[in-house]
């Protein structure tokens, strides 16, 4: 308890600091259609809050839950892929229906089919019925997560980069609180009540989406930086952008899988990695705050760099001793590293795309998780075979999504010293 009233009292800080901004954005509305707009905004930030709490309070302790009802190494291993799978054939499909007008209903809906998979959790008593709720949520990711990104992604590109840090921070705040909540959860009520509580979020996210006016997710743009001009999906920062995701998530897939099973295994309770994964969020959160401040002195590419560089390193320390109590701090410094390098690449991809394109856009960057999702834990499961040996690996491979900024940058550079 005494944890959860320290976090929260973090969190409250985080609100009351976002509280002042919203009000100061407020008092500099003029007009009655700029402060609907606004109050749109936080209706889809609150939306997207819930959403993602309902994700990241069940996501760190899913694989503990499966070894609890008799899964094997790899059968856990089969969680992330099973995800992935369905999210990856639905996302392209929402991309292009986000693009169309139907952001909201894509909202409302895909909270639901979030519901729906807490449920499938609920009354599974091994492995299958496991995997069919994975399948039903990343259905439920794929419709949702679009048309969230596809909302925060109307304006030109100084607005696009402000409405994603502000998505980006919210992401940041259900991340710091979905582990620490979930750990209560499960370690004084169990994982059924678990799901519950992520059932309750997800319906609360639908509901909330019902509220938006349609209006704000389709308001027309004033100045679009270079918008039709820009090469688009062939564009360095967007391919760059999917490769390094695709990478990043692969290794991130793996670690939350093979962490927590592996301190289940050693006979650890859900509470120290519920303190470890809380660790990351809240200093990916902080680091999400500043990351506007960090572009007024580094570019996006370097930003995303230098975030790539600490996630490594808190990872690689992670897997020296993966049950050492050494390894919250060392995932601080990867949570920094996170909350720097995602905003980064998210505005690298979706900048450089004209905005009747960034549904589809948004689907196919976001789709590169799933990807990542699917393969990572399948091809690191296939080379190692203790849980051990799977964190070792998916920690030094982190190392592999810093090469395509770092050479983009080489390349860019060239061309610079050629001129």
């Amino acid at each position: 308890m005494p944890l959860i009233d320290r976090f929260l009292l973090g969190i409250k800080g985080v609100l009351e600091h976002v509280e002042i901004l919203n009000r100061k954005r407020g008092e500099a509305a003029s007009s009655p259609r700029v402060a609907t707009i606004y109050r749109d905004e936080l209706i889809l930030n609150m939306v997207t809050l819930c959403f993602f709490l309902t994700i990241h309070s069940v996501v760190p302790y899913l694989s503990q839950y499966a070894v609890e009802i008799g899964a094997t190494e790899a059968a856990v291993a089969l969680l992330g892929p099973f995800f992935a799978l369905s999210a990856l054939t639905i996302r392209p499909l929402s991309g292009i229906l986000a693009d169309r007008g139907w952001t909201k209903r894509l909202l409302a809906i895909g909270a639901v089919t979030s519901a729906a998979a807490q449920a499938v959790y609920f009354i599974a008593s091994g492995p299958e019925l496991l995997y069919v709720g994975r399948l039903i949520q990343g259905a439920a990711v794929a419709l949702f997560i679009p048309a969230s990104f596809q909302a925060a992604s109307i304006g030109s590109r100084e607005t696009v980069i402000s409405s994603l840090a502000w998505r980006s921070t919210v992401i940041g705040v259900s991340f710091a609180l979905g582990p620490a909540i979930g750990g209560y959860i499960v370690t004084h009520l169990g994982y059924r009540a678990l799901f519950i509580f992520s059932t309750t979020m997800a319906l609360s996210a639908s509901i909330l989406s019902l509220m938006i006016n349609s209006a704000k997710l389709s308001r027309p743009v004033v100045s679009i930086d270079s918008d039709e001009k820009s090469l688009g999906f062939m564009s360095a920062g967007f391919i760059t952008a999917l490769a390094s995701l695709l990478l990043y998530s692969s290794v991130y897939a793996s670690m939350t899988l093979f962490l927590p099973a592996y301190h289940k295994e050693a006979g650890m309770g859900a509470s120290y990695i519920a303190i470890f994964f809380t660790g990351i969020a809240v200093s990916s959160l902080v680091s999400r705050i500043t990351f506007t401040y960090v572009l007024r002195v580094i570019s996006v590419e370097g930003t995303a760099i230098l975030g790539m560089i600490l996630l490594s390193m808190g990872y690689i320390l992670v897997s020296i001793d993966p049950l050492s109590h050494s390894i919250l701090y060392y995932g601080i410094i990867a949570g920094i590293g996170s909350g720097l390098a995602i905003p980064s690449l998210q505005v690298m991809a979706i900048t450089g795309v004209p905005q009747r394109r960034r549904g589809t856009a948004s689907a196919i960057y976001t789709a590169m998780f799933d990807l990542g999702n699917m393969t990572g834990p399948i091809m690191i499961a296939s080379i190692a075979k203790t849980y051990r040996d799977m964190i070792g690996i998916s920690s030094y491979a982190s190392l592999v999504a810093l090469m395509p900024i770092a050479f983009l940058q080489m390349l860019r550079l060239k061309r610079s010293l050629n001129k």
